[in-house]
């Protein structure tokens, strides 16, 4: 059972001072490693014993963790910043009902749900401590320059940009799920129905896809971006057999000092994958030149 899993059964089960003391933790988190007591009654503003115990009750739940002493203090996991991240979903008539996960990855899980509208739905949770923090500020410069940053943070700073960036290349008529909402390291976007490119065995017409691929790179192009991750595992086979552009957090823009050589990245994988697995040949100068005028 995934996290976010753990975290919808235990949705109804928790007290409003639970999650006071939830969202204290998450507040200290920003300044600490581990949030003394100190700060978590500054935050929660409720007594030292009514906060222990509460503590004591979030532990059992596994929702957060302990450093021991002499130096005590807490942190979220996983499941108790999923648990705040569907709490605020819920409580914004965004999120009805949490389904089973349809993807897992190395920096973010993805899981049906249901909206209160009825609406299926895919949520995108970021996951970046999985990966090593050193590896994550060298890949993603808005985490860069911001100093020291914990897992839950980068994670939400992951989630706000590509919130941002899908509604910008969404709306520039890229094809690419239309964002929803976004709480934390969450977004909420339309349902994904389909699969990786890098799964599908065959398809009816490659060289019709690989250019409606290169199509929208050029149009991700003209509104002033570049994907920057660009690959089979970044790219959906929709069940009509259109094409769909995913994973959005590591977008830059045109004048970004790196542009070109990413934007050669991104098309020179989309390439190779194709004269791989299906012998097609396209010169990469040329898809270049498409891309960019």
């Amino acid at each position: 059972m995934s996290s976010a899993e753990k975290a919808a059964e235990l949705l109804m089960k928790l007290e409003p001072e639970e999650y006071r003391v939830l969202q204290a933790i998450e507040l200290g988190m920003a300044n600490y490693s581990f949030v003394p007591m100190a700060e978590l009654l500054k935050f929660a503003k409720m007594p030292e014993r009514e906060v222990d115990f509460r503590l004591k009750k979030l532990n059992k739940m596994d929702l957060i963790y302990r450093r021991p002493d002499p130096y005590p203090g807490y942190i979220l996991n996983y499941t108790g910043y999923d648990l705040l991240a569907l709490n605020a979903l819920a409580k914004a008539d965004i999120l009805k009902s949490l389904g089973r996960p349809i993807g897992v990855g190395k920096e973010s899980d993805i899981l049906d749900a249901i909206t209160d509208e009825g609406e299926r739905v895919a949520l995108k949770f970021h996951r970046l401590g999985r990966t090593s923090f050193r590896e994550t500020r060298r890949k993603r410069g808005y985490i860069e320059r911001r100093g020291r940053a914990s897992w839950h943070y980068q994670s939400r700073l992951a989630a706000e940009k590509e919130f941002s960036i899908q509604n910008r290349v969404h709306h520039g008529g890229v094809s690419t799920p239309r964002p929803i909402h976004q709480n934390r390291h969450v977004i909420v976007m339309e349902y994904i129905d389909g699969y990786n490119l890098n799964d599908v065995a065959r398809l009816d017409d490659p060289r019709g896809f690989l250019d409606d691929i290169l199509e929208n790179v050029r149009g991700t192009f003209k509104i002033g971006l570049i994907h920057a991750d660009m690959s089979e595992y970044n790219i959906v086979v929709q069940k009509d057999g259109t094409v769909l552009l995913i994973d959005w957090p590591q977008a830059v823009n045109v004048e970004h000092p790196n542009a070109g050589n990413l934007l050669e990245r991104d098309v020179q994988n989309v390439l190779r994958f194709f004269q791989r697995k299906f012998r097609i040949d396209r010169s990469l100068d040329e898809s270049l030149d498409y891309v960019k005028n």
